[in-house]
């Protein structure tokens, strides 16, 4: 992105005060669902030198940790985040900000669930978990140098079925800040956007990812007794990886909307869990030969200079029903992030999801990149802005 200047960088101090929502059995019978946070930021502010900052209300983007006490449920653990964080202006005046927030990562030691040990909260199953936050604030300048901020945030975690159970945990919370700039604050110039022409994309893509699965219920003849629990939540742990392609068309200058197919391999698909004549837990194939699943699915991108979000519901084509327990819907949601490496690289994360809050896998991605079809963007003297090694080619263009 933009080269890191001594003036451009910003450090921030938090406090949080929030409450998490009783999403599971376990939580819902919780009389207390107070907790507290802390966490600090480093972070580069853009100097809306460049389209895309004053697209985004001249962002920043940087890192930050963010430690949490959760007071009278200290037995959940105390975890901590580590993440990357964006986030820019709305609306701006010389004295206050109104401003929105991102942020991404992974948050360590909670206490995960453990029917050996008798902790049965199935919130988590690892002690290690996805972390999403997204938010609002308010911040009024109090010298050239520091701001004082106040907002709200929803934040999510999830280990993406990578340890089962995982039921996950969303949280909401209000945060009390200081942010101080290194140098005096700068404000974004008065600028008009610039006129662009739409563009096209066309992306080859391979991913592959890793999840746990579990015995469902019971079989005919057994009883719920006579499950091993804890032989149930060992399970097992299936591999998921396929190729896609997927073809975008800009249609504003955030905004592109496309189209993708793929063909993956799905272990878990193709495997299912039994009771044998003892009771004990077995796997088998659920098919005589392994069966890959097509899909087909829209796509909605979201683009901030290199960076990406995208949006992908699909569908599988074909999928065979053999058992309730361990058939997901047709319909599957995935969310990803991409960044672009040079004009053609690309590597990414994505979640796989169904029925919109049952995480499916992870999916790590890396993909290239087979065209960019990009017509010049108009600047405010309604001339091209063009790359430098193309100069002498487009005036050369101009004299005939």
């Amino acid at each position: 992105m933009d080269t890191v200047r001594r003036s451009n960088l910003q450090g921030s101090v938090s406090m949080q005060f929030g409450k998490f929502l009783g999403t599971n059995d376990y939580l819902k019978e919780l009389k207390h669902r107070e907790f507290m946070g802390a966490s600090a930021e480093l972070t580069v502010q853009t100097d809306g030198s460049q389209e895309w900052h004053k697209r985004f209300g001249r962002p920043y983007y940087g890192g930050g940790i963010v430690a949490f006490d959760f007071l009278k449920n200290s037995d959940m653990g105390r975890p901590f985040a580590i993440y990357g964080t964006f986030g820019g202006a709305i609306k701006e005046t010389p004295t206050h900000s109104w401003n929105y927030n991102t942020s991404g990562g992974f948050a360590f030691n909670w206490t995960p669930f453990d029917q050996e040990k008798g902790y049965l909260n199935q919130t988590f199953g690892s002690s290690v978990s996805v972390y999403i936050s997204f938010g609002a604030n308010y911040k009024y300048y109090l010298s050239k140098h520091l701001d004082l901020g106040l907002g709200l945030n929803f934040t999510h975690f999830s280990n993406g079925a990578l340890k089962l159970p995982n039921k996950g945990m969303n949280t909401f919370n209000s945060q009390l800040s200081l942010t101080y700039h290194f140098d005096e604050r700068q404000f974004a110039p008065k600028d008009t956007l610039s006129v662009f022409d739409k563009y096209s994309t066309l992306d080859v893509n391979v991913f592959g990812g890793v999840r746990h699965s579990i015995f469902y219920g019971k079989d005919e003849g057994f009883s719920y007794d006579d499950v091993d629990l804890i032989d149930k939540f060992k399970g097992r742990y299936y591999e998921n990886w396929g190729i896609e392609t997927v073809y975008h068309r800009q249609v504003t200058y955030k905004s592109s909307l496309g189209l993708g197919i793929g063909l993956m391999y799905d272990e878990d698909y193709n495997h299912k869990f039994y009771q044998d004549e003892n009771g004990k837990i077995q796997t088998t194939k659920r098919f005589q030969n392994d069966q890959l699943l097509l899909n087909i699915f829209p796509s909605y991108r979201l683009s901030i200079s290199k960076f990406a979000i995208q949006i992908q519901p699909g569908f599988y084509l074909f999928k065979k029903p053999i058992d309730k327990r361990y058939d997901k819907t047709i319909f599957y949601q995935r969310i990803g992030f991409q960044y672009t490496i040079g004009k053609n690289l690309l590597i990414g994360i994505g979640l796989r999801s169904f029925i919109f809050h049952k995480a499916d896998y992870i999916e790590w991605r890396l993909g290239y990149r087979i065209f960019n079809k990009k017509k010049s963007v108009i600047n405010m003297n309604g001339m091209p802005e063009i790359e430098p090694q193309e100069v002498s080619t487009f005036y050369l263009k101009q004299k005939h």
